[in-house]
């Protein structure tokens, strides 16, 4: 015996609880297979299509694969437990209760993207152009946006934008961005920064679009840069970190002894440490320590002999182990080494290409040893002391370093400023990329804000040159590599130059910035220097992006575009997908939007109205409705799905299928609702919203517009005087004034005409009816109309004779017609009726249309009597087995009489 539970989403835990099925079956023989033929029309329509997860209670965690099913034996198995995606009705009721528990549409995580950083300066002369730009930036654990129609967007960044410079005045900036999920038609006419449009810049801007799935690696925006945050602006004001001329610092500590203990280092009274020396500085340290070396060890066994020294010192604050790189400095044994073995204070050593190292073979030395690349920054400085924190070679505090043992030191010690500092003012090191990854290609911009050259006399300008280096090296490595640029001009306007270098391999680099000529202190002469960008370019860059459309653009800055700087990329895609015509290309189109976001989730063409969505299909289209709307968030997809229909006045409805019901005016009647199928505890029931002062009379409906991509206002009233109370709303995917009109007056047409409301309950036959459903109405005390069964009819000549259950009050009721029933539950009528021989007899006008069918076997047709009430169905609400119960609200054309009018102004 095995039990099917079945669940009504993919969601094995809500809120940190298991779900809960919805369904159980008890089965005991065949396979899992079989039982999914017998039981699911769908799946034995098409057996490849799943959409259910399926898991044996015996091994949870594991989906069972569809292939596998026919192997699933219920005899033996025990629970299966079926998680099902939303799709159309499988195994009996399962889906009608699971319509509302749609899954997202969209998804995608994006990174968060630095912004080009920004300056503000008086300068004297041109400003050079910076084409920064500010576009939307990805939501942390957002979702990329999808768009319906065609809408103004801003895009979201892809990649950092890279700023570089095409030639000393003219800087150039590379932004790749993501217009949206799918496919879009991006017209040169709609891309545009700020108002700009993309056209009136000319080369100034150089763009192209991918669509998904394309190779982008041909351009040059699809790097990845990494933009160093410790080089841009400063808190000074400027737009950089400033250059500036060479800095004499102290070399060394000068003194006759120094006293090393733990962290601490310190001179004798006759000394003093360097003025010059500031808390943050790094410096070497080289303190000796005595060691013993040994020759190798022999052994009677050839095989066995070790070919190392070995040497014997206190190395215990080192806090050293076996493939460790150290640092050797004396007079017998200098260099880089790598540990071999150690045990107490017994090492072997090997060089660095892991050759023995053999000599000296005997004695006692005195040699600094220390981690290779290791320095100390200053953390505490007074007139004799230093506290130091000891970095490893990647700048990393050395978490193992026991402090240095107490001792003082009178000879072959010193304790030096570090190479950085001791020959002109660097700026740096930082580390080039982020931690984690690695570069190929280093960049530095410098820039002269105020220009470069002499000014004479006469205020020409002489010709000068200033020249500066970038050095990098890899981190962990002690040596720089550098490379230098020499600059030359005679302007006051501004200038920037990139300092560039590819790395030999990709790697971690840090790297640090100077200037190589002191800044002139010469009233005359402009040389001013800030070092306002560092950046590296990463490995591996993505070369495509399925699924999404990417626009790579290149700005340039000139003067055509400089004022706008600060402002965004913009562009208007419309959405290409599959139409209602079986084509693909550009549409706005609300169904083309709605059965494609249906179908992105696996609800297939048969799980939905086709018809119906055709029709509608046809009535937008020719109403020149449309749906143009940014999916940014992540909605449901019913909510998607709403907001879509809200665009034509529609509303999304579940009957075995999904329905799209447009609220519009009606002329075919539906099922027919009186005491005689109404439940007797469940009659009818109406209610009327009576007029009061402070109904509303005005409604504003709020609108993205496409003419000026602003939220825009638009009033609805009925008078020229002010309102004395205004609703307002919004109407997302609908930006043109006109429509959004349609829709506040289609709003204010309901709060004035409908007033009644109706409720009642029937046993099943209001199953019959759906959302929106035009039904004719008539309750239990008759006033204008009133309900019977036909129990005879016979057709003559003078029209169709019904026998009525009930004696019609003819003289009561003025509207003297009548409506039957059909066995499909639909309303015929309304007929002229005139009275015949009694109050039970009426002779009706039928014409040609089919005439009532009394027969013993079935129900007699139901017939209505005078003027009905006519509702439209706004809810439908089973419970039980044969208890439903039903709410709507009254019919009125003039509901619909603002639809195709036009605002007054």
């Amino acid at each position: 015996m095995s039990e099917i539970h079945i669940y009504p989403s993919l969601l094995r835990t809500f809120e940190g609880a298991a779900t809960q099925p919805i369904e159980c079956h008890r089965v005991s023989t065949g396979t899992l297979r079989e039982w999914l033929l017998d039981n699911v029309p769908s799946y034995a329509d098409n057996p490849e299509h799943n959409p259910w997860e399926a898991e044996l209670d015996s091994n949870r965690g594991k989906v069972v694969s569809p292939a596998d099913y026919e192997h699933v034996q219920l005899s033996e198995c025990g629970a299966i437990h079926l998680y099902i995606a939303p799709q159309k009705g499988a195994v009996n009721s399962v889906f009608n209760a699971v319509v509302d528990v749609f899954s997202s549409v969209f998804s995608w995580l994006m990174p968060s993207m630095p912004s080009d950083p920004g300056s503000s300066q008086v300068h004297q002369g041109e400003q050079l152009n910076d084409p920064s730009v500010t576009v939307n930036r990805p939501k942390l654990n957002g979702v990329i946006n999808q768009i319906a129609g065609q809408t103004r967007v801003a895009p979201y960044y892809l990649a950092p934008p890279h700023a570089y410079f095409i030639d000393r005045r003219t800087k150039a900036l590379d932004v790749l961005l993501c217009v949206g999920w799918g496919s879009y038609l991006l017209p040169a006419s709609q891309m545009r920064i700020a108002q700009t449009p993309f056209q009136a810049l000319g080369e100034a801007v150089q763009w192209q679009a991918f669509q998904p799935g394309e190779i982008i690696a041909g351009h040059s925006a699809h790097a990845l840069w990494y933009t160093a945050p410790e080089v841009g602006a400063s808190s000074s004001g400027h737009a950089g970190l400033e250059l500036k001329s060479v800095l004499p610092v102290t070399p060394q500590i000068y003194a006759s002894s120094i006293r090393a203990y733990g962290a601490q280092l310190s001179v004798s009274a006759d000394a003093a440490i360097p003025l010059d020396w500031e808390v943050g500085m790094l410096i070497n340290v080289r303190l000796p320590r005595q060691v013993t070396a040994y020759p190798p060890p022999t052994t009677e066994d050839p095989e066995e002999q070790t070919v190392r020294a070995v040497f014997s010192a206190d190395n215990s604050d080192l806090g050293l182990v076996v493939g460790d790189a150290i640092e050797i400095t004396g007079d017998v044994l200098s260099g880089n080494f790598v540990v071999h073995s150690i045990d107490g204070n017994d090492m072997t050593l090997s060089y660095p290409d892991l050759s023995p190292v053999t000599s000296p073979t005997a004695g006692v030395y005195q040699l600094s040893i220390d981690r290779e690349g290791a320095r100390y920054r200053i953390v505490a400085s007074a007139t004799q002391a230093l506290t130091v924190e000891k970095l490893l070679a990647d700048g990393n505090a050395d978490t193992t370093w026991l402090g240095w043992p107490d001792r003082t030191y009178y000879g072959s010690w010193s304790v030096r400023i570090d190479s950085s500092y001791s020959e002109s003012q660097w700026v740096g090191p930082f580390n080039a990329q982020k931690p984690g990854t690695l570069a190929t290609r280093v960049e530095a911009i410098v820039m002269l804000p105020r220009g470069l050259g002499k000014s004479r006399d006469d205020g020409s300008m002489e010709e000068l040159t200033r020249s500066v280096e970038l050095q990098w090296r890899e981190i962990g490595q002690e040596f720089w590599q550098w490379e230098t640029l020499e600059m030359r001009d005679a302007t006051r306007d501004q200038l920037g130059f990139v300092v560039g270098v590819d790395l030999p391999r990709p790697m971690a680099v840090e790297c640090r910035f100077r200037r190589l000529d002191a800044e002139s202190q010469d009233i005359k002469i402009i040389d001013e220097m800030q070092w306002t960008g560092l950046s590296s370019r990463l490995v591996n860059p993505p070369t495509r992006y399925d699924d999404i459309t990417v626009l790579a653009v290149t700005i340039i800055g000139t003067d055509a575009i400089a004022a706008q700087s600060e402002n965004r990329i913009t562009c208007v895609p419309t959405s290409i997908m599959e139409t209602m015509e079986g084509t693909v290309q550009p549409t706005r189109a609300i169904a083309d939007w709605f059965r494609n976001a249906c179908n992105q989730i696996g609800i297939a063409d048969d799980d939905i109205d086709m018809d119906e969505l055709q029709r509608l299909h046809d009535t937008w289209t020719a109403r020149g409705d449309t749906f143009d709307y940014n999916h940014d968030g992540d909605d449901t997809v019913k909510a998607v799905l709403e907001r879509t229909l809200q665009a034509g006045f529609a509303q999304l409805s579940w009957e075995d299928v999904l329905v799209p019901v447009r609220d519009e005016p009606r002329t075919q009647l539906g099922q027919m609702y009186s005491p005689q199928n109404m439940r007797a505890d469940a009659l009818l029931a109406k209610s009327i919203r009576s007029i009061r002062p402070d109904d509303y009379d005005g409604v504003d409906v709020e609108y993205r517009s496409a003419a000026t991509d602003n939220i825009e206002t638009i009033e609805c009233r009925l008078s020229p005087g002010p309102a004395q109370r205004v609703e307002k709303i919004r109407i997302d995917g609908v930006t043109d004034g006109t429509r959004a009109w349609r829709h506040g007056m289609r709003r204010l047409m309901w709060h004035r005409y409908i007033r009644k409301g109706y409720s009642w309950g029937t046993p099943t036959d209001a199953l019959n009816s759906n959302l929106g459903s035009y039904c004719p109405v008539v309750g239990p005390i008759p006033s204008k109309a009133q309900s019977a069964l036909i129990e005879q009819a016979v057709v003559n000549a003078d029209g169709v004779h019904l026998l009525s259950s009930e004696p019609l009050k003819w003289s009561e009721i003025e509207e003297h017609v009548i409506y039957w029933r059909k066995p499909d539950g639909e309303t015929a009528g309304p007929y002229p009726a005139r009275r015949g021989e009694n109050d039970y007899h009426v002779i009706a006008a039928m014409g040609s249309d089919p005439v009532p069918v009394v027969a013993p076997q079935k129900e007699p047709p139901h017939l209505l009597f005078g003027q009905v009430e006519r509702v439209l169905v706004k809810s439908i609400l089973p419970s039980g087995m044969s208890n439903v119960s039903v709410e709507a609200e009254g019919y009125d054309e003039r509901l619909y009489q603002h639809d195709d009018a036009f605002p007054s102004n």
